[in-house]
């Protein structure tokens, strides 16, 4: 972030914004999205797949913020980021700073989860919105920004001039009045979430972290609102994904279709059902092992094996397939932690197993590799694979 001058396109905020809330498209697609969410939130899931999904999506979604801003890590980097201490030594000033980027994203999401659990009804608050920007920069330092204070300062967005410093104490203020006492109180809370965010980045009320700010103010609505509660996710991903379109939406409704937000929230809310439908697509996967688990024990069952100690084995084979495929060559050589169960037998009583459970359609092996057969569980569906 920095200093701007007087060329660069401004936009006058105000808080005269529609949204065609009557609009047909927009209307099935907000169906759609509360229907996926309550899919997913209707899914039981054990508490151990529960934390992964949420520590995948949580990646997902600090990758996502963070890369908005130009810190480009893959989702490994900042998993491994997450999962080690605090470290200065041997990296440069912005790799510091890019890391506890990171970190920060990875706190507010934290915090946003327990505030909601200790305050469900809490509204959007000035010092909220201060306490957000304050998680997100602490511990970095960032030309004219201050931990969770407006800025004194003009700044510039891109090609986007934002308003004036003196002017964002009372546009903040305004902007909550508007939100909770006028046209949005009644709209869905999905459109609300948006159009929050938009407000947030436009205003820019911050020297730096303002990106960051409005999207975890985005995401917090959200939480509230019930829709991404099962497992926190954002729409940070795509808008990393969708990057120029996302600026030009900004743009397109200050500049063109102003006074219309629909636009925005149109775009917002094809990013949401996307990340809907893969969380659904996690989840159902999820539950897919865990059906296959269970089928794979009646099968041996069925065929007089689950009792003996080679039916016990094969089982304990099948729980640790999990969804990826194998190498048969790794395995035989006892590379792999699954090799561990054939220690004491040999080479030929390992294929034997392999060949009784492909004959039997519980794994497919193709060439060196090797899965568990989770497509026999489509049987049990209504649903049938194109």
């Amino acid at each position: 972030m920095s200093n701007t001058g007087t060329d660069m396109p401004r936009w006058d905020v105000h808080f005269n914004m529609t949204v065609q809330v009557g609009d047909t498209t927009l209307i099935a697609d907000l169906a759609r999205a509360h229907a996926l969410s309550s899919v997913i939130q209707g899914i039981p899931i054990p508490p151990h797949i529960q934390e992964r999904l949420d520590r995948l999506n949580i990646v997902r979604a600090v990758r996502g913020t963070t890369g908005i801003e130009g810190t480009e890590f893959s989702e490994e980097t900042v998993a491994s980021i997450l999962e080690t201490p605090k470290r200065e030594q041997d990296l440069s000033a912005r790799q510091v700073r890019e890391e506890q980027e990171v970190r920060n994203a990875a706190a507010l999401m934290g915090f946003v989860a327990e505030y909601v659990e200790r305050n469900p009804s809490a509204p959007l608050s000035e010092d909220l919105i201060k306490h957000f920007h304050e998680i997100l920069t602490q511990g970095i330092k960032y030309e004219f920004n201050e931990l969770g204070r407006y800025r004194t300062l003009s700044v510039q967005a891109g090609d986007y001039a934002p308003p004036a410093a003196d002017d964002v104490p009372g546009l903040m203020a305004e902007f909550l009045r508007w939100f909770y006492s006028g046209p949005p109180r009644s709209w869905d809370p999905i459109i609300r979430a948006v159009i929050a965010h938009f407000y947030v980045v436009s205003i820019h009320p911050f020297g730096d972290g303002n990106g960051r700010t409005s999207r975890a103010v985005e995401s917090y609505l959200l939480y509230q609102a019930g829709v991404n509660a099962r497992s926190y996710y954002s729409l940070a991903n795509y808008y990393y994904r969708e990057r120029s379109q996302y600026v030009h939406m900004l743009d397109h409704v200050r500049f063109r279709s102003d006074p219309d937000l629909t636009p925005f929230v149109a775009f917002a809310l094809r990013g949401l059902l996307e990340e809907l439908g893969e969380v659904h697509r996690e989840v159902l996967d999820e539950v897919r092992i865990i059906s296959f688990r269970d089928y794979a024990r009646e099968t041996l069952a069925h065929t007089g094996k689950a009792a003996t100690p080679t039916g016990e084995r094969m089982l304990q084979f099948l729980v640790g397939l999990g969804n990826e495929a194998i190498s048969l060559r790794d395995l035989r050589a006892g590379r792999l932690t699954l090799s561990t169960l054939y220690r004491r037998v040999t080479s030929k009583t390992l294929m034997r197993d392999i060949n009784y459970l492909k004959q039997e359609g519980l794994v497919v092996v193709e060439g060196d590799a090797l899965r568990a057969s989770l497509e026999v569980m489509t049987q049990f569906t209504r649903v049938r694979p194109s």
